[in-house]
């Protein structure tokens, strides 16, 4: 089930998401994983910081959280998402814990098998949600239009090797079925171009491929 939920600008879309994302830890069981995998870049980056601040207030229990994709540069270099992480949750950095899609390795594709191994022996459980964003090309994560192989479902691949089409950027990415396996998607988008991208259902795409194959709900949280 698709539900999209609007909002006039970026801080009252951060404040109920924020509230929300609390909510969920708070009433996850003390016994049960909760874990989130969280898109990087500039955009959810308030988000970030206002639920830090609620989630610091709260202390409800600890969480697990991962980036859905990660470019393969060092943590202080701005591009990085592990990197913003920890600037964005840094009043409540003793309660989360970081699963690095990165290792020392010169490149992804040599690194994918130990962070396939990594992801398999501290994060074999289901998220809690994953909070995803997408580009105006319809691409989720590091799952791009251009490599349609990488949208192909098998539950025994956790991680992926990508480039950005264009830059040609080297990037881990959580694989396909990975970000499907998960209790929610949020989807967080902004601007006419991107609703119309995911209005458009026809088209290929592969946050259409990833609406197509959840099997949970998702809402998006839209802002112009």
């Amino acid at each position: 089930m698709l539900r999209i939920n609007e909002y006039s600008d970026f801080a009252s879309l951060s404040h109920e998401l924020a509230n929300k994302w609390l909510a969920l830890v708070t009433s996850t069981p003390a016994n049960q994983p909760c874990s989130f995998a969280l898109a990087g870049g500039s955009t959810p980056a308030p988000l970030y910081r206002q639920f830090d601040s609620l989630f610091a207030a709260a202390k409800p229990r600890s969480i697990q959280l991962i980036a859905t994709d990660e470019r393969w540069v060092p943590d202080a270099d701005p591009q990085s998402n592990e990197g913003l992480f920890r600037n964005c949750f840094s009043e409540s950095a003793a309660l989360w814990k970081l699963v690095s899609l990165k290792n020392e390795l010169s490149d992804p594709a040599s690194a994918a098998p130990y962070i396939h191994t990594r992801l398999q022996e501290q994060c074999d459980h289901t998220f809690s949600a994953v909070i995803l964003g997408m580009g105006t090309d319809g691409h989720i994560a590091s799952l791009f239009p251009d490599a349609p192989q990488l949208l192909i479902a098998d539950d025994a691949v956790n991680c992926v090797a990508a480039l950005h089409p264009q830059t040609q950027q080297a990037r881990m990415s959580l694989s396909f079925s990975r970000l499907l396996a998960t209790q929610s998607i949020w989807l967080v988008i902004t601007g006419a171009e991107k609703r119309a991208v995911l209005e458009n259902s026809s088209a290929p795409s592969p946050v259409n491929a990833l609406l197509a194959a959840a099997r949970c709900d998702v809402e998006v949280f839209w802002c112009p």
